[in-house]
């Protein structure tokens, strides 16, 4: 199946939100665990979400 150039980039968008969302429950999660293994872990794994989704906003 091919989608057009705008539709990709809508799929790409939604797929970095929902890796973002679930990077920020999972930091709330180790918070309240006090795991800070798993805080820092959660965090790096939100930045690099954050970094790689940049360049589809601009």
């Amino acid at each position: 199946m091919k989608f057009k150039p705008e539709q990709e980039r809508q799929f790409q968008l939604w797929g970095w939100g929902l890796f973002i969302a679930s990077a920020s429950f999972y930091t709330i999660a180790s918070l309240r665990s006090g795991d800070i293994l798993s805080v820092l872990g959660s965090l790096f794994f939100l930045g690099a979400c954050i970094v790689s989704v940049t360049p589809l906003l601009k």
